[in-house]
């Protein structure tokens, strides 16, 4: 992929950490990425550190680059397409990190077959521990989704899914991830409850969510079976379970998910 350039539409945390990715992971160089805000703020801040070019003009990533992230906010994708689209056409792949927005609608908006991606990156990307899955239009070549994964591959985890499963997926992989962080701070409350200093209360809550997952994810066992291995009977850790299905833990993540998706599906409609 030496050859390609890419180009991101909206400068934020999550497009600055796929930028950085690229470049630190040798996929594209440096001088191949032109990035666009509406300040130079963000510009100047960052993305002069990756030595990358950059722009206030939108059309500008897009006449330069074969490959456009869209990482704009969801309510200002539309506007940013219509923005655009005169500069658009076959030769552009454009991919989408906008939480709800479908791609009929950005094919819609563009007015003509576009080659699209539709993403859903998390922000654990921004330290390349990050899950995206993505979703290609129609109109994409079978050569897409080998780029896709090649590009992203250095800073998480990259599964092609249908496009219909993404608004609960985003909730499992974006939304959950402050839920994670309301868990480990709420052990961490309970270890300082206890007597154990607030630091590092947050480090051994942190490490012990790390390891819970690492379980999961390289045994291949269910989070069932994994939990008996540690629920002694008449012990410690099922006193704790007990309180936790008392307060109804599993169903308040259950609505959670729920409820989050419904939101994702919301602002598709929009």
């Amino acid at each position: 992929m030496d050859d390609k350039k890419v180009g991101f539409i909206g400068a934020g945390n999550m497009a600055y950490a796929i930028g950085k990715a690229l470049v630190s992971s040798g996929v594209i160089k440096a001088g191949n990425i032109m990035a666009s805000a509406r300040t130079r703020t963000r510009l100047d801040a960052c993305w002069k550190d990756l030595g990358t070019k950059s722009t206030l003009d939108n059309e500008d990533v897009v006449k330069f680059a074969d490959i456009i992230f869209l990482s704009v906010k969801p309510h200002l994708i539309c506007d940013v397409i219509k923005q655009i689209k005169q500069s658009s056409g076959p030769a552009k792949l454009f991919i989408s990190v906008a939480a709800g927005i479908t791609i009929a609608t950005m094919n819609e908006t563009f007015g003509v077959p576009t080659r699209i991606v539709r993403t859903m990156p998390n922000t654990p990307c921004m330290v390349e521990c990050g899950v995206i899955v993505y979703a290609l239009s129609s109109e994409c070549l079978p050569s897409d989704g080998e780029m896709i994964k090649t590009m992203l591959d250095p800073i998480g985890l990259v599964e092609e899914v249908p496009e219909k499963q993404i608004d609960a997926i985003s909730s499992l992989i974006g939304c959950s991830i402050a839920w994670y962080q309301m868990v480990i701070e709420s052990m961490a409350d309970g270890g300082v409850k206890n007597g154990v200093p607030r630091a590092l209360a947050y480090k051994m809550a942190a490490k012990s969510m790390e390891g819970s997952a690492k379980l999961v994810l390289e045994t291949g066992n269910a989070p069932a079976v994994l939990k008996d291995q540690v629920t002694s009977p008449g012990g410690s850790t099922i006193c704790g379970l007990y309180e936790l299905e008392q307060s109804g833990i599993r169903g308040a993540f259950m609505k959670a998910v729920d409820a989050a998706t419904k939101r994702n599906q919301d602002l598709g409609k929009k």
